[in-house]
């Protein structure tokens, strides 16, 4: 494992300091950077460095829940196999909730997004329909 040098952990502690002062403090870039005696450049790249690890933490703890979430899941689910077999209908019903459970976990009721796109000539088109239909229901 490289060593890291005291330079890096200074930069780490700063960039720390930044999200520190932007989040629980509201000062601006430019407050921050004569708080700290530096550039708003820097106070900016140390802003966005930092936001960034701390989306990376959030992604791998997210990540070691989820799969912790799903590993209980997995054993709940092999505990009431047995009396599903047995045809026990409260097993069932769990049986039933659990997989529930497991299925918003991986996202699987998430809305599916649809990128349409309508053109005149579709609507012209509809129109159209829609005044044949109009001219059936009259006669």
């Amino acid at each position: 494992m490289p060593r890291r040098n005291a330079n890096h952990d200074l930069g780490l502690v700063r960039q720390h300091e930044v999200v520190r002062l932007r989040t629980q403090e509201r000062l601006q870039f430019r407050q921050i950077a004569e708080q700290l005696d530096c550039d708003v450049k820097n106070v900016y790249v140390a802003w966005k460095r930092g936001v960034a690890d701390l989306a990376t933490q959030a992604a791998e703890a997210h990540g070691q829940y989820l799969g912790e979430q799903l590993a209980n899941l997995e054993i709940a689910i092999n505990s009431l196999m047995p009396k599903v077999i047995k045809g026990d209908v409260r097993a069932v019903e769990g049986l039933v909730k659990l997989f529930d459970h497991q299925a918003k976990l991986l996202g699987l009721f998430a809305p599916v997004k649809a990128n349409v796109t309508v053109t005149d000539e579709m609507t012209a088109r509809v129109k159209a329909l829609a005044d044949e239909i109009a001219q059936l229901e009259e006669t």
